[in-house]
């Protein structure tokens, strides 16, 4: 809910309590309802006035509820309803609903539960009551006058202002002086000053200034003169309240008594009723207190459960790490001794070298060859050029002969 829907909801519930105060005004609620129970219960708040805004907001739920009961009674009263005595022990949730059912034989309509009128404030107190006073009023068929409106006369005769003389003079004085002069006056720029916001200088001469507050303290000095007999005034006053007090006291006392003895039968009948209860539920409570005792064992034990659970878990969550560490290894070492990419590089880089040895040899034999044909005709140049020279003959059999 928006802090506007709850501003304008505020604001019905004060317009209908406003309504409700000028009823209950009508209705002479102060005379016939509020002295009354001043003087039934004195000590009690049941005869205080309301406020205008007394049911609008929570201030005391119990005090709020006790009031709008006696209220709710008296209007009732009002509109010839005969309704049994509200008792003050009975549960406020069923004389919340007592009061509903009698408001709905009076032709009114509601449409909330009897918690709302528990809280002894709010918007649905309110219309109960604003409901219960309008029924009272149609009751005593009570009827509003036309207002009548008297015409004024238009002639007035203008009255002069009557100077009160005082013991300082005017002359004296020049902001009284001052106050004589033209109000449009305007500055060097021609603009028209503002005397608010202007700042007030004085030029009152000091020394006039002071003889004057001398003479004039004089005249407004009160004096208190002594009274000789204001003593006997108070002796007079105390005897006046102490026979009040006499008086009142006898009927004060018999009251005082008579609501002793009330309460003090009703305290008797909650102990009784107490006794009454405690003895009817002694053995379900002796039940009870073992049923709890027991809860409390089952709880300690689930406490301890839940303990091991919570260790267990722990132990299962360090083993689960470790199992998954260890299958981490062996699927590694599996994928190893399983993967044959090794061997197949081992075999492409055998047949590699054998295709190079075959080179190599291939090459190793062109050289040889090379190098033997070489070495021939090297051999065979040099015969040649030793026959020449030294008449050798170089068979086919490489033998030199003579």
């Amino acid at each position: 809910m928006s802090e506007q829907q709850v501003g304008q909801e505020q604001l019905d519930v004060t317009a209908m309590m406003e309504d409700l105060y000028e009823k209950l005004i009508l209705l002479n609620y102060e005379q016939s309802y509020v002295k009354q129970k001043q003087v039934q219960i004195p000590i009690t708040r049941g005869g205080k006035p309301l406020n205008r805004a007394y049911f609008v907001n929570q201030t005391n739920s119990s005090e709020q509820f006790g009031q709008f009961k006696t209220l709710v009674k008296w209007l009732f009263s009002q509109n010839d309803v005969q309704t049994a005595d509200f008792n003050k022990l009975d549960d406020p949730v069923t004389l919340s609903q007592n009061i509903l059912n009698e408001v709905k034989n009076m032709g009114i309509e509601v449409d909330f539960p009897p918690l709302k009128l528990k809280q002894g404030f709010g918007e649905y107190v309110v219309y109960v009551l604003q409901q219960l006073a309008t029924k009272a009023i149609q009751k005593k068929k009570f009827q509003f006058k036309k207002a009548k409106i008297e015409q004024q006369s238009q002639t007035r005769q203008d009255e002069e202002p009557v100077q009160e003389t005082g013991s300082v003079s005017s002359d004296s004085d020049p902001e009284v002086a001052s106050d004589e002069e033209p109000e449009d006056v305007f500055n060097e720029q021609g603009f028209q000053k503002d005397e608010e916001r202007m700042v007030i200088e004085s030029n009152v001469n000091p020394q006039e200034w002071a003889k004057e507050v001398e003479r004039a303290a004089q005249k407004i000095k009160i004096v208190i003169k002594p009274n000789a007999g204001e003593w006997r005034q108070h002796f007079d006053a105390t005897k006046q309240y102490s026979s009040q007090i006499k008086t009142i006291l006898p009927e004060a006392r018999v009251k005082l008594e008579r609501l002793t003895d009330e309460l003090s039968e009703i305290l008797d009948r909650i102990s009784k009723r107490e006794y009454n209860i405690n003895e009817n539920m002694h053995d379900m409570g002796s039940e009870y207190k073992k049923k709890n005792e027991e809860v409390k064992r089952i709880e300690s034990q689930c406490k301890n459960y839940t303990n091991a659970i919570k260790e267990m878990g722990d132990q299962y969550k360090q083993i689960s790490d470790k199992y998954e560490i260890v299958q981490n290894k062996l699927n590694e070492h599996g994928s190893i001794s399983t993967d044959q990419s090794p061997v197949i590089r081992i075999k492409a880089s055998i047949t590699k070298l054998r295709l190079e040895i075959k080179q190599m040899d291939l090459r190793i034999g062109v050289l040889s060859h090379t190098i033997l044909q070489r070495t021939y005709h090297d051999s065979k140049a040099m015969q040649e050029r030793d026959f020449h020279e030294n008449g050798l003959i170089l068979n086919d059999s490489d033998e030199l002969t003579d």
